[in-house]
């Protein structure tokens, strides 16, 4: 892995912050009534384009708490701006609103400082790697007919969401649907288990027990996000690797879930842990555990150039078809995701969502 960091000092004049427009999305904490979108202006004019969480909390955060914090004065590095904005809020922000009104800001001061030294986030991070290089994919389907079509389309892996079998689950219908589904996309294709946090350590274990003959790469969130010591006994004793780290945030909350050993896969959402900054700690950290980072929704354009930087196992998850805030979307080819060639993220926001 490797992570090169440009110092050259640079100036925030502006930070705007507001909800997109996203017509026909779910209507939940997690997709359009949380997401915002983040603009940054350097005294350059260089503009830079990011997305966080949070909603109207979130925006109340940056334009009343952040922005004051960062206008108008000089840093050397994006790194810089996000360790001095976790600073100013450590003392009520570690984790939720905060780090998702952090992510938006770190993400477009990314982007614009990319821009101003006329290269790609890619480029920025490891130099040696070659422009418009791709990575395979995974897909998240709801039963074996969907996993057939996901490898149809050339997906390297497919998850099975199963939060819809609820808290006290059916363990032979789950163990039945994932022998389809093994069945339906082969021996050579990566399979996942996603549980959304609606099971315990018992019902995990009894599972995990029950379709470990299937070759199963990892069980996902199984557990609350909170649920730290469970996490870490599961992790001692189950035969499939256990994944989360996606409801975490910033470099604190996933230093307690290493030094716990709580997961075997990380899977930080850029847009809410902290930003790139936090993802580049986080591999960082990872690498000094000997534990794998597999970023949530790693296709979308924000997290793509970090996996292909940084990412020694690269793998990038589907993203989402009904956030179209942004343009062009990742291309994608015969399911591997081509990351972008255009400076910094490779982004533009759509008409309808400029300001």
């Amino acid at each position: 892995m490797r992570h090169t960091q440009i110092s050259s000092p640079f100036t925030v004049t502006a930070i705007r912050a507001w909800q997109p427009e996203t017509p026909g999305s779910p209507k939940d904490w997690r997709t359009s009534l949380g997401q915002i979108i983040v603009e940054v202006e350097l005294e350059s004019g260089v503009l830079g384009v990011g997305v966080g969480g949070g909603g109207t909390a979130s925006i109340h955060v940056i334009h009343n708490v952040l922005r004051s914090e960062i206008v108008g004065r000089e840093f050397s590095t994006p790194i810089e701006v996000h360790d001095d904005m976790c600073r100013f809020t450590s003392f009520y922000g570690l984790s939720g609103i905060v780090p998702m009104a952090i992510s938006g800001i770190d993400i477009a001061i990314w982007d614009a400082y990319a821009k101003s030294k006329n290269l790609t986030i890619l480029e920025l991070l490891n130099p040696d790697q070659n422009p418009g290089i791709s990575c395979p994919m995974y897909q998240t389907v709801f039963d074996d007919v969907g996993a057939s079509h996901a490898v149809e389309n050339g997906m390297a892996a497919v998850k099975l969401h199963l939060e819809r079998f609820g808290c006290d689950p059916d363990i032979q219908k789950i163990s039945e649907l994932v022998y389809r589904t093994r069945e339906a996309i082969g021996s050579e294709c990566g399979l996942m288990l996603d549980a959304f946090g609606k099971w315990d350590l018992t019902t995990t274990r009894k599972i995990a027990d029950e379709v470990c003959t299937h070759v199963i790469d990892w069980i996902e969130e199984p557990l609350l996000p909170q649920e730290v010591a469970s996490y870490t006994e599961l992790c001692e004793k189950s035969p499939i690797a256990i994944a989360g780290g996606e409801h975490e945030y910033l470099i604190y909350g996933f230093r307690r879930l290493m030094d716990n050993s709580a997961h075997h896969v990380y899977q930080p959402d850029i847009n809410w842990c902290g930003g790139l900054s936090t993802l580049i700690a986080i591999y960082e950290m990872a690498s000094r555990h000997n534990v794998r980072v597999c970023p949530h929704r790693g296709s979308e354009p924000f997290a793509l150039p970090a996996i292909m930087a940084l990412d020694l196992e690269p793998l990038a998850e589907s993203g989402r078809e009904w956030f179209k805030a942004f343009y062009p979307p990742t291309k994608i080819e015969h399911g591997r995701a081509i990351c972008s060639t255009d400076l910094g993220f490779g982004v533009q926001l759509s008409n309808k969502n400029a300001k």
